[in-house]
């Protein structure tokens, strides 16, 4: 008679092993064969899974949104060859600043911001000044200009005299700081002195955030602003013509809009009132067309 021969249990073990380990053989290496010759659908696939998805492109900063910054109504400018609108700003994060330069806790704000200023311009960061005076001498345009100039501020200043912009934020307190986002958004305000560490890192925080360029909602663009830079010091007289009362000076590195243009001569915003500079010794920006 023929006896079947049966295998002890360890046998049977082995075989298990055996055939799991031959099963992930044949799971392992058709994989590593597309690795090395992956077909067009593998190709896409791997395409579309390593490219990040919009949450992980896009950085939202968790600072509070305090709605649209309003518009700067500044006519004339130290510190800068053209008129600054915030609409022209997209893009960057805006430190604005309501100041005047007798104001101690003012003063004592600027080192940190002329800091920022220099650290961070390169970044896409700009340092706006508003000049609302208190006093009937901060009116004066030679007078901010001298102030700036012994304060080492060498950022963009506009001249608030009719406190058309101070409105416009609902002002109260000299100084204020605000920041506006790449959108044009106020995302933090300090009202103040100090905080200074806190300053800074919305700053960094506001920098490194996403700007998603939004379109325009009108296909109409607007008007630029037509205003004109000093070649060299300049007499303002108060009327069109050399004859006129000389009424100050202004200089290169200032900026005023222009608001008529009488017989070779530019009206402009001088102080709390208007002035006149020959279009002799002027550069227009934009250039008017012939």
């Amino acid at each position: 008679m023929i006896q079947r021969r049966i295998l002890p249990p360890l046998g049977l073990a082995w075989m298990a092993i055996i055939t799991v380990f031959a099963g992930l053989m044949l799971s392992v290496f058709p994989l590593a064969a597309q690795n090395i010759q992956p077909s067009a659908t593998a190709k896409a696939e791997s395409t579309l899974s390593s490219t990040p998805t919009p949450s992980q492109e896009v950085y939202v900063s968790s600072l509070p949104n305090k709605g649209a910054a309003p518009e700067l109504a500044s006519l004339a400018w130290l510190n800068s060859t053209t008129p600054l609108r915030l609409e022209d700003l997209r893009g960057h994060v805006i430190l604005l600043e309501f100041w005047t330069y007798s104001c101690i806790n003012c003063v004592r704000t600027l080192p940190s911001i002329e800091s920022w200023y220099d650290d961070y311009r390169d970044q896409g960061f700009i340092v706006i000044g508003i000049h609302f005076p208190e006093f009937p001498y901060e009116h004066d345009l030679q007078n901010i200009a001298a102030a700036a100039q012994r304060l080492n501020v060498t950022y963009p200043i506009g001249m608030d005299n009719d406190g058309a912009t101070w409105r416009a934020y609902g002002q109260l307190y000299w100084p204020t700081m605000y920041l506006i986002d790449k959108q044009g958004m106020i995302r933090y305000k300090q009202i103040g002195e100090g905080a200074y560490d806190k300053t800074e890192a919305a700053i960094n925080d506001l920098l490194v955030e996403t700007f998603v360029n939004q379109p325009e909602l009108t296909a109409t663009p607007r008007t630029p602003l037509v205003s004109l830079t000093p070649n060299d010091v300049i007499n303002v007289r108060s009327g069109p013509d050399v004859t006129q009362k000389s009424i100050g000076a202004i200089g290169p590195n200032m900026s005023f809009v222009i608001l008529e243009e009488v017989s070779g001569w530019y009206k402009i915003s001088y102080n709390d009132d208007v002035g006149y500079v020959s279009a002799e010794f002027v550069t227009v920006s934009p250039k008017e067309k012939s």
